[in-house]
């Protein structure tokens, strides 16, 4: 009888086992169309890509300057019921040294600050700060990364390059309202 049970619990073991491997998510799909090629002939992205795409593609430097970015927590506090109602537009590219040094903090504040960062349209340019379909045309695209915060369609204010203070003051300064430029506006 002990064997009879002892079989069993393997049995319910390995049945668990292998339902958590057939449950693991496979990696995004990245159409032809997404990828294009840098000044020196290396693969980029360009165009409109989810952020499941971008993390993928980008998993080299990605998850660990996110790690690594330190949330100003009590900032987050006052970041969150500002973000009501609000998208976001992100331009990034993911040959950009800026772009990999800023981007991961800009969503990490984004996710602690319970924004569904699955919402943040993510447009990746190439070097010229362009994409196949024109997707940075009136936009006044001048440097990368640029996040866009808007509000019933209309453009509240935008981080471009880098923080003037921080990420998080420079985002809680667009969205309480307050006077921000930045660091190019003039």
């Amino acid at each position: 009888m002990k064997h009879f049970y002892l079989f069993l619990l393997l049995i319910v073991l390995s049945c668990n086992s292998s339902n958590k491997k057939s449950n693991a998510s496979s990696p995004p799909i990245i159409p032809e169309s997404l990828l294009g090629k840098d000044w020196e002939g290396n693969e980029i992205l360009v165009g409109r890509v989810s952020l499941d795409q971008m993390n993928y593609y980008t998993k080299e430097w990605m998850q660990t300057e996110y790690d690594f970015y330190p949330l100003n927590t009590d900032l987050i506090e006052n970041i969150k019921p500002l973000l009501q109602g609000k998208s976001i537009v992100l331009y990034m590219g993911t040959w950009c040294e800026d772009s990999r040094r800023e981007v991961p903090g800009m969503i990490k504040i984004l996710n602690a600050s319970g924004f569904d960062i699955s919402t943040i349209e993510i447009i990746a340019v190439d070097e010229d700060k362009r994409t196949p379909d024109g997707l940075e045309k009136n936009v006044d695209l001048l440097n990368i990364p640029t996040l866009l915060f808007f509000e019933n369609g209309k453009e509240i204010n935008r981080i471009v390059e880098f923080p003037v203070e921080s990420l998080e003051l420079d985002i809680l300064s667009i969205l309480s309202g307050k006077e921000y430029k930045n660091a190019y506006a003039e």
